[in-house]
């Protein structure tokens, strides 16, 4: 697979912040989920700037 995030995962993303938005914390725990799965499955990835550590900064952001 490429270094490159799947487009996938930016839609999940923006699922994530939507449901968050809404205070639908059950669904954006099952977005989150999906981005952690996604972002297994690259191994290449050696940047911060992935779609999972955006979610992940979203949430320490909000704390």
């Amino acid at each position: 697979m490429s270094s490159e995030t799947d487009p996938l995962e930016h839609v999940i993303l923006h699922a994530f912040r939507y449901a968050c938005w809404q205070e639908r914390l059950d669904i954006a725990e099952f977005m989150l989920a999906a981005l952690e799965k996604l972002d297994q499955e690259h191994t290449d990835y050696v940047s911060e700037d992935r779609p999972l550590m955006d979610a992940y900064r979203d949430l320490t952001s909000s704390l």
